[in-house]
């Protein structure tokens, strides 16, 4: 890969993740796994159309896939009021 192209791939951190999903606490927990958790309340529509109020992963990757899985079925919903619904990553 050139150094152009390298320098274009974006480097996913915990940061990046909370800079992107502004909408949702993130951490990592003591045995080194990664979760999400939404800053506002859903509600039992939102849960039914597959939306989670916390979520995790192995990694750094994974969690970023299933916060762009939720950002996507939250952008989906026919009157999506709820601000933590709302994403800055432009990858999805």
């Amino acid at each position: 890969m050139s150094g152009e192209k390298a320098a274009s791939v974006p480097v996913l951190t915990v940061s990046s993740l909370r800079e992107a999903f502004p909408g949702w606490s993130i951490w990592r927990s003591s045995a080194g796994r990664l979760w999400a958790t939404r800053n506002c309340r859903l509600t039992n529509e939102d849960y039914n159309r597959g939306l989670c109020q916390t979520i995790d992963g192995d990694d750094v990757g994974q969690l970023a896939a299933e916060l762009r899985r939720q950002a996507a079925l939250a952008s989906a919903l026919p009157n999506s009021e709820a601000r933590c619904l709302v994403s800055r990553d432009s990858s999805h």
